[in-house]
């Protein structure tokens, strides 16, 4: 556990977090100028000018949640190292260390079971042809994708689902708990399994937006795309729970650290 100086707020803290995010944000604002720069009406806007474009929407998101998460989670123990080593606390960066090989695990699991899974849902979610690259551009996709999955996928999606969504949320059950109930210390399992499944499906349907602008979206593509996400999502909801955001983050990265692997050998192999 944590001190965070008596888990309060810290505007030190939320400004480390938000930096730390747009380390993610800027990735994918990277990755997302090619596909920019076929619009007619931005082709000739400079690259910066893209960038910023790009980045603009998930830097509000990310200042939104990242305040968010500052004034609820400490008030819940659930930990943040980065958030307590700026808010002037003492971070435990030990447990960091001992929790890479569960993240790890985890991650690379989540891969797999995700990839079974998918593979099952293949007969009611087939591509149109058009849809599916060829060797040469899915390599080149899978590689300019690198930097955005694992820093914008394992960072900043940890700290907009996870510190931003699933910490205020439970704080908001708990408070609502405590107004028309006993009150309680803490929250119960109960009320942070609820914020969990809600974080995790939010998360689920925030990748059907960038589904959509490849291909068209169908009910059964919907429910995979959700139902997949979401399971991952739990996952990483019940680290951050019960270890910290950084494991969370961690295990998300891995997760896509064996997706880029397992993609790259099949496509090279094919």
């Amino acid at each position: 556990m944590t001190d965070t100086r008596n888990r309060k707020f810290s505007a030190r803290g939320a400004i480390a977090q938000f930096a730390l995010g747009m380390i993610g944000v800027i990735a994918l604002a990277v990755y997302s100028v090619p596909a920019l720069r076929e619009l007619p009406e931005l082709s000739t806007v400079s690259y910066p000018t893209l960038v910023a474009l790009a980045s603009a929407n998930s830097t509000l998101l990310l200042a939104v949640a990242v305040i968010l998460g500052a004034v609820t989670a400490p008030r819940l123990e659930f930990d943040s190292h980065a958030f307590a080593w700026a808010a002037g606390g003492t971070p435990n960066w030990g447990e960091v260390r001992d929790s890479l090989p569960l993240a790890a695990a985890l991650g690379a699991g989540l891969f797999v079971v995700v990839t079974v899974l998918d593979v099952a849902f293949t007969q009611f979610t087939q591509l149109p042809a058009d849809a599916t690259p060829t060797d040469a551009e899915a390599l080149r996709e899978l590689v300019a994708s690198v930097p955005m999955r694992l820093l914008y996928g394992g960072i900043t999606e940890e700290l907009l689902l996870r510190w931003g969504f699933m910490a205020p949320l439970a704080y908001a059950l708990w408070w609502g708990r405590n107004r028309v109930g006993d009150a309680t210390e803490a929250p119960s399992g109960t009320i942070v399994w609820v914020a969990i499944a809600v974080s995790a499906v939010a998360f689920g349907v925030g990748h059907l937006p960038a589904l959509a602008s490849t291909i068209g979206l169908t009910t059964p593509l919907i429910v995979r795309t959700v139902l997949l996400n979401a399971l991952v999502g739990i996952v990483l909801g019940w680290l951050f729970w019960r270890r910290s955001l950084e494991t969370a983050m961690i295990a998300h990265a891995a997760f896509h650290v064996a997706l880029v692997v397992v993609s790259t050998v099949l496509i090279v192999a094919t």
